[in-house]
């Protein structure tokens, strides 16, 4: 074994005394030369494994046989012109099959294996679709995008073994009628609500039940809930806060305080999508309706979707704050500010001697919106100027909160127990939880039942 630069060499030589001619079946003796295959092989602790096998090649023996010399075979572990051993294709067999080409070539990279993105999808088709047979009874109908936005396709999925039947090059109707035609025993069907699916379906196999799947009819509560939250966002703004829930929302760390430049190109940007806004709704009232919209602005549809049914010009909620380096360092850095100490430079050194990483930019926005008087590096012209805080949104977006209605209580965190509280005291957003928890309940236990009972 030699190490190099590029891994692990690996030379070997076989030890068979004779071979078998692959053409007569005769076995032969008579060596007539050698040459080295340099197949790769799994790798070892991250390092490219490859073998360099010297391999003899014997004369046939049989003096009517058409082939005059052969190669010893190795089938077992080796096939004939193979660049990689059985044992490392079956791996990276496995790895493409579960990931796609260009995550398996990435991962593949780590674990120390030289391949191509392109040769690893030329496994996967190598390994072929399900061989479906006439015994189908119950199968999912599905689209899926062959370029989004641009081109579709359809996916057929076997129920019972959870495993792809068939891609269809289009989703119509004629396409899917005359798939069915060829499988009579199909007993059930799910599908989204697409009126060509249901028309393929009746056209192509008139005795199967047709059902609506799980996943669409949820994400269709969800699309309907978030269009109804946008229309009553204006209403839930206006909510009185409880002191539970502001005292809960205050323990979080707030955003840093915005630039003079960040807010002027937020308050730019803001005019612009009332403009849009205002723009949607003149189309809306002269009979323009979201799909003609979408091509007349050069919108996404959801964008469209999203002013078109707006009473209100819906305002963008101040982003979350998010995970932060300085978070684990925010208690000593209260205590300090408590004790007095308002210099950021200060607090930034003595965070570093308790494991801080990042720059004293951090600490000095933090530190902005506390300070009792300016710091003595702050412009002359500024220093009459007051802090602006950062707004602090309790209601989450229209689409979060969507998603909020249909959760598990069971999941929530005291905070969002005390925020659906809030929401409730909108009563007519009260009935609507109500009947969206009913609904997802329904789904996910009737529709089920009634799917496994058939």
């Amino acid at each position: 074994m030699t190490a190099t630069p590029d891994g692990l060499e690996i030379h070997a030589l076989s030890t068979n005394r004779q071979a078998r001619c692959p053409t007569c079946r005769h076995e032969s003796c008579q060596v007539h030369g050698w040459y080295t295959r340099r197949p790769q092989e799994i790798a070892s602790i991250g390092r490219t494994v490859r073998l360099m096998l010297v391999v003899r090649r014997f004369r046939c023996a049989n003096p009517v046989c058409m082939r005059k010399t052969f190669a010893e075979s190795l089938v077992d572990w080796l096939p004939a012109y193979a660049r990689r051993t059985l044992s490392l294709t079956r791996l990276l067999s496995v790895l493409a099959l579960e990931m796609g080409g260009e995550v398996a070539h990435r991962v593949a990279a780590c674990l120390g294996i030289r391949v191509s993105a392109d040769t690893l999808l030329r496994m996967v088709r190598q390994h072929g679709t399900c061989v479906c047979t006439s015994e189908l009874r119950s199968i999912g109908v599905d689209d899926w995008a062959l370029k989004r936005g641009r081109t579709y396709g359809t996916i057929i999925v076997n129920l019972e073994t959870h495993r792809v039947v068939e891609l269809l090059p289009d989703r119509t109707a004629e396409t899917l009628a005359a798939w069915l035609r060829n499988y009579p025993s199909i007993e059930r069907v799910t599908r989204d609500r697409s009126t060509d699916y249901s028309a393929g379906i009746r056209q192509g196999a008139p005795q199967a039940v047709q059902i609506a799947d799980r996943w669409h009819l949820l994400l269709n509560l969800r699309q309907m809930l978030e269009r109804y939250l946008t229309s009553i966002y204006t209403e839930l703004r206006r909510l009185p806060i409880a002191n539970e829930l502001q005292t809960a929302l205050s323990q979080e760390r707030s955003a840093f305080v915005r630039t003079h430049g960040e807010r002027r190109t937020s308050a730019e940007k803001r005019n612009e999508r009332l403009a849009f806004y205002e723009q949607v709704q003149a189309l809306r009232q002269q009979g323009w309706n979201i799909a003609q919209l979408a091509q007349k602005l050069a919108r996404h549809p959801a964008t469209i979707r999203k002013y078109y049914y707006a009473t209100t010009f819906p305002e963008r909620n101040p982003h979350r704050q998010g995970r932060s380096i300085l978070d684990p360092f925010i208690p000593y850095l209260e205590r300090r500010f408590q004790e007095g100490c308002e210099n950021a430079q200060q607090l930034w050194r003595e965070l570093q001697q308790h494991g801080y990483p990042g720059t004293n930019r951090q600490v000095m926005k933090w530190l902005q919106l506390k300070r009792t008087h300016p710091a003595p590096t702050t412009p002359p012209a500024k220093r009459l100027e007051p802090p602006v805080s950062p707004s602090r949104s309790v209601i989450p977006s229209s689409k979060q909160l969507a998603w909020f209605l249909v959760r598990d209580t069971t999941d929530f965190s005291p905070t969002e127990r005390l925020l659906l509280e809030h929401l409730q005291h909108h009563a007519q957003l009260a009935d609507v939880y109500t009947l969206a928890q009913r609904f997802v309940r329904m789904v996910k236990t009737v529709l089920h039942l009634l799917l496994m009972l058939g």
